[in-house]
């Protein structure tokens, strides 16, 4: 049940510049979340393959008419998709697919003389019902990752904790800064921080990057300014709490549901709380 009452609407945008990051897993983890206290959430999938609606048990969109594609049409009206989530579980959350038609609706916004606003068009023109609306983006950061940046007030970003991915981490931010510059964003779209995502703490790379000991390794010395968290606060950026990887997620995505639905009392669906109050406080202050 809702504590507080909401007082504005959040638009999170879920970045990353590199796949496999759980961004997915992220969005719809924290729209249970989210939702599960009362708030409303809207999740819109930017991506093509269509993993937001895998991972949360929705057979594919199919028809443009029953996805993103419609809301980027020329004359949509504001009569949104809309798919009810885990309605049996929460009656807060709803999501609008996206899917193969997103890939005709992505050739044609080239043409768009908004393109890159399109989305915060209609957001704008045709209000959602909605506490917080959370946007799944490909890895592919153009051009639906602009779409994303140009309609959001939050963006976050997943980062696993591996030397190809975090060397990601420069990439994303200059990416950030240009396109808030050139698009001309006003007010700024707030970078909420990084999100170190899949850590298995059996992987002594993951614990390294990390700065993470565990039993067996009392006398480890950790430089902390050698670890992924200290490097993104010098950059004035927060870094959150890190994921845990398991197995159960993988299952539990086969079968439609969030983790602590599918496995209920599994502590690792609480790594996401950080985020889901940092979410919560931003609504209701």
């Amino acid at each position: 049940m809702k504590q507080k009452v909401a007082q504005r609407q959040i638009r999170l945008a879920i970045a990353s510049n590199a796949g496999g990051s759980g961004k997915t897993t992220m969005a719809i983890h924290l729209a249970y979340g989210i939702g599960a206290r009362g708030y409303k959430v809207t999740l819109i999938e930017l991506d093509h393959n269509g993993s937001l609606s895998v991972l949360a048990g929705l057979p594919p969109s199919g028809h443009a008419e029953n996805s993103l594609a419609k809301v980027l049409s020329k004359d949509f009206q504001g009569d949104y998709p809309l798919v009810q989530l885990w309605e049996d579980r929460v009656s807060t959350v709803s999501a609008i697919q996206g899917g193969a038609p997103l890939e005709a609706a992505i050739a044609n916004l080239y043409s768009a003389n908004r393109k890159h606003y399109i989305l915060g068009d209609r957001l704008e023109d045709f209000p959602l019902e909605a506490d917080v609306i959370i946007f799944d983006t490909p890895a592919s950061l153009e051009p639906m990752g602009l779409l994303a940046l140009a309609a959001c007030t939050h963006v976050l970003a997943p980062i696993k904790p591996e030397y190809k991915d975090t060397g990601a981490l420069a990439g994303l931010l200059n990416w950030y800064y240009e396109k808030v510059a050139e698009l001309r964003l006003k007010p700024r779209p707030e970078f909420l921080g990084f999100v170190p995502s899949r850590v298995d703490l059996n992987e002594a790379i993951h614990r390294n990057i990390l700065g993470l000991t565990q039993k067996g390794e009392p006398n480890k010395k950790i430089d902390p300014s050698e670890t992924l968290p200290y490097q993104i606060q010098q950059l004035g950026i927060h870094c959150f709490q890190h994921i845990r990887e398991s197995s159960y997620y993988l299952w539990a995505s086969g079968a439609g549901l969030p983790l602590n639905v599918y496995r209920p009392g599994c502590s690792f669906y609480q790594d996401y709380d950080p985020i889901i109050n940092t979410l919560i406080q931003l609504v209701t202050e």
